[in-house]
């Protein structure tokens, strides 16, 4: 017989050693009855989060009896779920931060890692962004898959003051502003296309319709997404005098 101990705990064949997260190694003592027997102690090095078994051979001196006990030493998983790297466009970030982001930006790098190597992440939050403030999320899933944070960083996309036309057709012509156009005899509105160079400006226009023999004015009024800068884009509609006598 012999007696067993790990960690300074006795165990027996059979057993369970319930050991914390990140146990690679423990100390294992055997002492046998008789002290000609001998002892091979198989196990408790290297050990890997989950179950790990341990075996003791002990031969006793007549060189033929054996005994063997199994213990099984059972490494909890962890529940960390901090991170070693965070940067969103390759600057290091925490949970709580708020990032200033130039307008037009709809899309960030995301860089993350674990300290748990055996922990998981998801990243939320990271495209499609829109002007003003946007939440990126990274949500870690500690290695005993119960513990669940989230790491939070505010993007704060800043609003363009662009005010510049990426479009501007009229009657499906481009046009740009002090344009004249001439129009047929008899025409009374005219299709506008207008589109902003960012997308979040807004554009109103008058003009288009009810339009008289002779000259109209078509004004097209671009607001910055800002609101801080206004622009006006002026075409001269020129409905020509119809010449028809019959």
């Amino acid at each position: 017989t012999a007696k067993i101990t790990v960690d300074g705990s006795d165990v027996v064949d059979g057993d369970i050693v319930v050991l914390p997260a990140g146990t690679t190694e423990v100390d294992v003592n055997v002492e046998t009855t008789d002290p000609e027997a001998d002892a091979v102690i198989d196990g408790g090095l290297s050990l890997e989060t989950g179950e790990n078994t341990l075996l003791i051979i002990v031969t006793a001196a007549d060189g033929e009896t054996t005994l063997e006990s199994t213990i099984t030493l059972l490494v909890l998983a962890s529940d960390d779920t901090s991170l070693a790297t965070f940067q969103v466009n390759e600057q290091d970030v925490q949970d709580g931060d708020v990032l200033e982001l130039e307008s037009l930006t709809t899309e960030v790098g995301v860089t993350v890692e674990t300290t748990d190597p055996d922990a998981t992440y998801e990243i939320t939050g990271d495209s499609e962004l829109f002007p003003g403030t946007n939440t990126l999320t990274v949500t870690v899933t500690a290695a005993d898959g119960v513990t669940v944070v989230e790491h939070n960083v505010t993007l704060e996309v800043a609003l363009g003051n662009s005010v510049e036309l990426s479009v501007f057709t009229v009657a499906g012509a481009d046009v740009t502003d002090g344009d004249v156009i001439d129009l047929v005899p008899g025409t009374s509105d005219v299709e506008v296309d207008v589109q902003t160079e960012d997308p979040n400006a807004s554009v109103s226009y008058v003009g288009d319709s009810g339009l008289e023999v002779g000259e109209n004015i078509l004004l097209v009024t671009v607001v910055s997404a800002n609101e801080e800068e206004t622009a006006e884009y002026t075409v001269i509609l020129n409905v020509l005098v119809g010449v028809d006598t019959t």
